[in-house]
C-alpha cells in the first residue's frame, strides 16, 4: 500500500469529518487510490455548491421526498455543471478526463450510498478519454540505456523485463524476487495488482537481474545495510527510503532530458507487451503476466488456462530475445568500444600525445576524457610520481567483478563508461 501525500491527506480528513463521506469511503473506497480522488471529489462538489457533505444529503433527500422525477432533473443538472466544473480545477489549469471521471464518480458516491437503491442519482459521469501511449523503441531503448548510470539502467531494466506498473513495482522488496541472490539468471515474482485486485505472476530476465545486482552492490558500498526487506526502489541518499510515486517519475524525467528521448514507467511496460507478444501468442498469458484482469466472468476460465509456473518460464525464456538488450551486435560494439577506451586511458595516464587515429577513435565511440581525467592523472603522480591508488574504466557488465574485490566508483562518464580506483 503506497503512502499518502499530506496534499492528499488533507482532502481525506475534510471527507472524514463529515459521518455522510467518511461513511462513503469505508462503504466504497477500497483502495488507497480510490480513497484519495473520492475524498477530492467530495471536497470539489462541497465548493462548487458552497455546501457541507452533511447538507448536500440533506438537501438531495429532501427533493426526492417532494418529487423523484425532479429531484432527478435538478440533480443531474447540477453534476453536469460540476463536470466541467471539475475540467477547470487543478494545479496546471486543468486535471486529465481520467481523473475528472473519478472526482465526479466520488461527489455522486456521496449521495448514492447515503440514500436508498430506489433513491440513486443516475446522473450521467464524464468520460474518461485515452491518449494512445507509444511504445519506446528497441533502437530508442538501447541508445537511453547506454547512456544511463548504475541505478537508472537497474530501474529501466526492471520494468522493461517485468511488464509491471508503477504502482505495482513501488512496494516490491528484494525478498520478492525469489532465488535472487543464487545465481540465477531468471527470476520469477508473485504480484497483486491493487487496481484491478487480482493476483499474478511475472519474471526478470538477465539484463534486469544483472543490472539489479550491481545496483545492490552499489548501495552497500554506499553503506546501506541491505536486507530482504530492503526496497527495490531507494532514495540515493540516507535514510535509503522507499520511493514513491512522484520520485520515481522525477527520476525518469531527468533520463528523458538527458537522453532527449521521452521513456517513462508506462512506456516501458506498452514495451515489454508489445515485444513480448511478437513471440508470446495466447493473450490469456501475456494480460496475467502484465495483471490485466480477464474480461468480467471468464477469471475462472483464465486461471485454468494459465499453465504452471514452470511452463511460464519457458515461455518467456523463448521470448526474452525480444527484449534483450545485449544482443551480439551490441556487445561487439561494446568489445571494441573497451578496448578503444583502455587504448586512449592508457596513453593518457602515461603522459602520450594522442594520435590523429586516436582521436577518431575518442569520436567513434563518443569517449569522455578532458578535465576528469587529468585530474585523475594528476592524483596518480602526486608524492613525486607514486600513489598506490589505481584507476580503470570499465563498463557497466564488469562493474559488479570489480566492486566484489574491492574497486570504487569514483566518476560515471555520460556515455554509460564508469571510472573506477582502488
Amino acid at each position: 500500500m503506497r503512502k499518502i501525500k499530506p496534499w492528499e491527506q488533507q482532502f481525506i480528513e475534510f471527507a472524514e469529518s463529515y459521518p455522510e463521506s467518511k461513511y462513503m469511503l469505508d462503504k466504497v473506497a477500497k483502495s488507497v487510490n480510490t480513497k484519495v480522488a473520492y475524498s477530492i471529489g467530495v471536497k470539489y462538489l462541497s465548493n462548487f455548491l458552497n455546501k457541507t457533505p452533511r447538507q448536500i444529503v440533506q438537501e438531495y433527500v429532501e427533493d426526492v421526498k417532494k418529487g423523484l422525477y425532479e429531484a432527478f432533473d435538478k440533480w443531474e443538472k447540477i453534476f453536469n455543471d460540476f463536470g466541467m466544473f471539475l475540467q477547470k480545477q487543478g494545479r496546471n489549469g486543468g486535471y486529465s478526463s481520467s481523473s475528472v471521471k473519478l472526482f465526479h464518480c466520488g461527489a455522486k458516491a456521496l449521495i448514492n450510498a447515503n440514500v436508498p437503491r430506489s433513491a440513486k442519482l443516475q446522473a450521467e459521469t464524464p468520460e474518461a478519454v485515452s491518449r494512445t501511449i507509444k511504445p519506446v523503441s528497441f533502437e530508442e531503448l538501447r541508445k537511453v540505456y547506454d547512456m544511463c548510470d548504475v541505478r537508472e539502467r537497474a530501474f529501466i531494466a526492471f520494468f522493461k523485463d517485468s511488464g509491471i506498473s508503477q504502482a505495482d513495482a513501488l512496494p516490491i522488496n528484494l525478498k520478492h524476487l525469489e532465488r535472487f541472490d543464487k545465481g540465477e539468471e531468471y527470476i520469477h515474482i508473485n504480484m497483486f495488482r491493487e487496481k484491478e485486485h487480482v493476483e499474478y505472476e511475472t519474471f526478470i530476465g538477465p539484463n534486469a537481474v544483472s543490472a539489479l545486482k550491481a545496483y545492490i552492490e552499489l548501495r552497500k558500498q554506499k553503506g546501506e545495510n541491505i536486507n530482504p526487506e530492503s526496497p527495490i526502489f531507494a532514495s540515493e541518499h540516507k535514510p535509503y527510503e522507499r520511493l514513491d510515486e512522484g520520485t520515481l517519475k522525477v527520476v525518469f524525467r531527468r533520463i528523458w532530458r538527458k537522453t532527449g528521448i521521452e521513456i517513462s514507467t508506462h512506456r516501458l511496460r506498452k514495451f515489454f507487451e508489445t515485444y513480448m507478444a511478437l513471440v508470446v501468442r495466447h493473450p490469456i498469458v501475456l494480460k496475467y503476466w502484465m495483471g490485466h484482469k480477464i474480461r468480467k466472468g471468464r477469471d475462472v476460465e483464465a486461471r485454468y488456462i494459465i499453465p504452471p509456473t514452470p511452463e511460464q518460464l519457458k515461455l518467456y525464456k523463448d521470448a526474452y530475445s525480444n527484449i534483450d538488450l545485449s544482443g551480439e551486435k551490441s556487445l561487439e560494439y561494446i568489445r571494441k568500444r573497451q578496448e578503444a577506451s583502455e587504448q586512449i586511458m592508457s596513453k593518457i595516464m602515461s603522459g602520450e600525445r594522442l594520435t590523429d587515429e586516436d582521436k577518431a577513435l575518442i569520436s567513434t565511440y563518443k569517449l569522455r576524457w578532458s578535465a576528469k581525467m587529468k585530474r585523475f592523472k594528476n592524483e596518480t603522480q602526486t608524492n613525486g610520481g607514486d600513489c598506490s591508488e589505481q584507476f580503470e574504466q570499465i563498463n557497466e557488465s564488469q562493474l559488479l567483478n570489480y566492486l566484489k574485490v574491492g574497486w570504487q566508483i569514483v566518476h560515471r562518464l555520460s556515455d554509460g563508461q564508469i571510472i573506477v580506483k582502488r
